[in-house]
């Protein structure tokens, strides 16, 4: 049985962030994924903004593929809501890409990385944990002091020590697109209930010609069509015919962040806690930032040698003091645009398809803190509460 100071369940960039953060200080790390290949298969659109690169020791033209400057919202009738085109709003990542500099740097913080290795069992012993790995059909056991479970959306390790479940699943579906006639600085938003019913629908240009994109969407358990048929609508939009995909790819994403995200020698952090953007679903953003948190809160239950769930619970405060706020407006916010059936929907971006509140979405508009937005807009546009007056109120209260 090898023994290690931190064990990390899953490779994604939230895993590998936080193994490179607790191994740079001289502990013994293993990071297991269970697919053979960093960053695939591939469950991202890829869009994300430049502060997440304050957080990384790699420089962003290695992974950059185009820069965003707005977004054109086509509403269920098919009216056209323009925004943004004054500033760099977000970037378009080469998302494996992406992934692999980050694993790069975690091996080279003197992480142990073990691919095509999957967490087949879990248990508590003694004040370590005893992991089960499979690697290659053999069958092999770890133990740590601590395990951090990075595991995603439906985490091993999460349901191994009975965490609370996340809110809800999106399900979503995607595909790498070409022959698309696109403004490169811009990216496409779709919403209807034919197309994204209980979200939304995207087309993400890649490149700087806006011939190539990332187009896809996420529904919730409300859809009374398949994730398949709403591709395959979204697809049919005028916008996006004749376009060629390839490389399909389907998901789940985590909403709801969890109330509670350790026990003793235990934590969770990224999609296995449902640290996810609930109006985007992006997770890499609030992901690093709370991963930040974990590394810092573990290195001092391994100074201390003590990983007592009254220690660790610090991570938790920490990341909830920080972006649990916005975490949980956001849900409210996702519970509001729920209840828009598309004709109160098309209402909505009409009332706001006007040159003072384009200006305000311009300069308040921020995707990884979406609630910077929601009031001065409100404000601005008193009539928008009386479509859904009870939501509102649920929202001013905080």
């Amino acid at each position: 049985m090898k023994t290690y100071d931190v064990a990390v369940v899953g490779g994604g960039p939230i895993g590998g962030f936080v193994a490179r953060n607790i191994a740079k200080k001289g502990y013994v790390v293993a990071l297991f994924e269970e697919h053979k290949k960093i960053g695939t298969p591939l469950k991202c659109a890829g869009l994300i903004t430049s502060r997440v690169f304050d957080f990384l020791d790699f420089s962003k033209t290695k992974v950059v593929e185009n820069e965003i400057y707005g977004a054109h919202i086509h509403s269920p009738s098919g009216n056209i809501l323009t925004i943004g085109g004054d500033k760099r709003h977000a970037l378009v990542i080469d998302r494996p890409q992406f992934d692999q500099e980050i694993m790069n740097d975690a091996e080279d913080a003197g992480v142990e990385i073990h691919l095509g290795a999957k967490a087949s069992s879990v248990e508590k012993n003694n004040k370590h944990i005893e992991l089960s790995i499979v690697q290659n059909e053999q069958t092999t056991k770890t133990k740590s002091s601590l395990l951090i479970g990075a595991d995603g959306s439906h985490s091993k390790i999460r349901s191994s020590f009975d965490f609370p479940k996340p809110t809800e699943f999106l399900k979503g579906m995607g595909a790498k697109a070409g022959n698309t006639d696109l403004d490169p600085k811009y990216v496409e938003i779709f919403l209807g209930r034919n197309i994204a019913p209980g979200f939304f629908a995207w087309a993400i240009p890649t490149n700087k010609e806006g011939t190539e994109a990332r187009v896809g969407l996420c529904i919730d358990n409300t859809s009374n069509n398949t994730l398949k048929q709403c591709f395959n609508n979204l697809l049919k939009h005028k916008r996006l015919q004749n376009i060629t995909t390839t490389k399909h790819i389907a998901g789940t994403i985590p909403l709801g962040a969890l109330k509670k995200t350790t026990i003793s020698n235990v934590m969770l952090v990224g999609d296995a806690a449902a640290q996810v953007k609930p109006t985007s679903g992006g997770g890499v953003y609030p992901g690093i930032l709370c991963a930040k948190h974990c590394a810092s809160v573990a290195l001092d239950a391994l100074e201390n040698r003590d990983f007592n769930s009254r220690i660790l619970r610090k991570y938790h405060k920490l990341w909830t003091n920080e972006i649990g706020r916005e975490l949980s407006l956001g849900m409210k916010v996702r519970k509001m645009i729920k209840s828009l059936d598309d004709k109160k929907m098309d209402k909505y971006l009409e009332k706001i398809n006007n040159a003072k509140s384009i200006d305000i979405i311009c300069k308040y508009g921020d995707i990884d803190y979406p609630s910077k937005l929601a009031f001065p807009l409100l404000k601005k546009n008193p009539s928008l509460v009386k479509l859904l007056p009870s939501a509102f109120r649920t929202i001013r209260k905080q």
